[in-house]
């Protein structure tokens, strides 16, 4: 995990090396997220998701990167003191 600060936001950056999300399989996810769609495997990511649009406003969702073989990095930022924007 890596945590910047730049201004009155912190950045957060989760990070792994592993076998990475195939192309078609990440545009799920990422859909799936955006659509604000709760019938998804990934429970914690959508809960995640949607409690950081719910506090902050649309624009502090989650970004999900990911390369197949590479691995997987899921971004996202809150402002400090936890105010809503």
């Amino acid at each position: 995990m890596k945590i910047s600060q730049n201004g009155g936001l912190l950045y957060f950056a989760v990070i792994d090396n592993g076998i990475g999300i195939g192309k078609e399989r990440l545009r799920q996810i990422r859909e799936r997220l955006e659509r604000d769609m709760s019938d998804t495997d990934h429970i914690g990511l959508y809960n995640t998701n949607k409690r950081l649009k719910l506090l902050y406003g649309d624009s502090f969702g989650m970004t999900i990167r990911s390369k197949h073989g590479h691995g997987t990095a899921v971004y996202f930022t809150v402002p400090i003191g936890g105010e809503s924007l």
